[in-house]
């Protein structure tokens, strides 16, 4: 049963496994790294530790906005970054959730699928709504982002 973080990215919900997050940084100031690619924000030290900030927004094909002090750093842990310190700009971060395989559409096949595409599946989780004239047991999409996928291809950008 993979452990997912949820986040907000642009009006969207969105996934990655929780076994490549080290922590969650509320946003700090960002200082911009001259003659690096739009993608890049720039770098802020986190507890001694100088990280680059990637947008994820820009990464994955989306609308970037300015970092604001709402935003969130997801810091990646080292191993998946190939020892770089490595920090995702999100909207907004919410839960770590247990989700079973069952409420997960893996993506295997159709335009979805290709090789461009980050998305490893959709999640379906069951949200219990208590307001009034809300249903019960409504569904909520989540996008799981292929991790492994999003940074690959920053590592190919970089080498360009």
């Amino acid at each position: 049963m993979p452990e997912i973080l949820e986040f907000d990215l642009n009006g969207n919900s969105y996934a990655v496994d929780i076994s490549y997050t080290r922590e969650i940084v509320e946003s700090l100031p960002i200082t911009p790294i001259p003659r690096t690619p739009e993608y890049i924000a720039g770098m802020t030290n986190i507890r001694g530790e100088i990280t680059t900030l990637i947008s994820l927004a820009m990464i994955i094909g989306q609308k970037a906005v300015p970092v604001s002090p709402s935003h969130k750093f997801i810091i990646l842990v080292s191993e998946a970054a190939k020892g770089d310190k490595i920090g995702l700009i999100v909207d907004e971060v919410h839960s770590v959730y247990s989700v079973p395989d069952s409420s997960i559409e893996y993506k295997t096949d159709g335009p979805s699928a290709s090789r461009k595409s980050f998305i490893k599946g959709i999640i379906r989780l069951e949200e219990e709504k208590t307001g009034i004239g809300e249903r019960k047991g409504t569904h909520k999409l989540i996008l799981y982002l292929d991790i492994e996928k999003v940074l690959s291809h920053i590592f190919d950008l970089a080498k360009r």
